[in-house]
């Protein structure tokens, strides 16, 4: 299907196979230094060619930021942009960006085709990765920064933690744009920032 074929580098993306790694600690211990093919200014993410930007969810100067780690993945049919873990916060916050770049892409995209397949890929994934079957609390239909997209809650019951996976998926003229904010029950800190926040930062530049 076409619209599936749109989304395939989110669908993949989650592996972050070749991302590059910036931030985090130094043994464990240190923080270390971000070196980031986009920019951060005024505590708002600019991407490497400056197509978007979106709020990141810790403020700089804080220790959170300090050991926020970052990574990121272009190519010319997307990005994949990770926040987290930090300091205490452990919340992981991914942005996913699937580019419309052929008519056939803009004309033949179906949002709530992407948004199931999504679902899915990410369920089986996450299954493979916990050890357990995500469950489908919340799928529904909003508008972020006027544009359609659909809201969607995961929980899972993971060792030792339950996840709770808010998922926004938006239709924007040049682009598929994924929001994902991962929390664990183990994360006292709690997330900085929930999904739809972080949706509603995004500008398309």
């Amino acid at each position: 299907m076409k619209t599936i074929k749109l989304v395939i580098f989110l669908l993949l993306s989650i592996s972050i196979i070749g991302c590059s790694t910036t931030g985090g600690t130094i043994g464990g211990l240190f923080p270390a230094p971000k070196f980031t093919k986009g920019k951060i200014n005024n505590d708002i993410y600019t991407s490497k060619d400056k197509d978007f930007s979106v709020s990141i969810p810790h403020k700089k100067g804080t220790r959170e930021f300090t050991y926020l780690q970052i990574k990121e993945q272009y190519r010319n049919t997307g990005a994949y942009i990770n926040f987290g873990p930090a300091a205490l916060d452990q919340s992981i916050y991914r942005l996913e960006i699937g580019k419309k770049l052929t008519p056939e892409n803009k004309n033949n995209f179906v949002l709530s085709d992407a948004v199931d397949a999504v679902i899915e890929s990410y369920s089986k994934q996450l299954e493979v990765t916990y050890k357990s079957k995500p469950e489908l609390v919340k799928k529904e239909k909003i508008l972020i920064n006027g544009f359609e997209s659909y809201a969607v809650n995961l929980t899972q019951n993971a060792p030792n933690q339950t996840l709770t996976h808010e998922i926004i998926v938006t239709d924007y003229p040049t682009m598929a744009v994924i929001f994902w904010v991962q929390e664990s029950s183990a994360n006292s800190f709690g997330a900085s920032i929930n999904a739809l926040e972080f949706a509603q930062s995004f500008k398309v530049l």
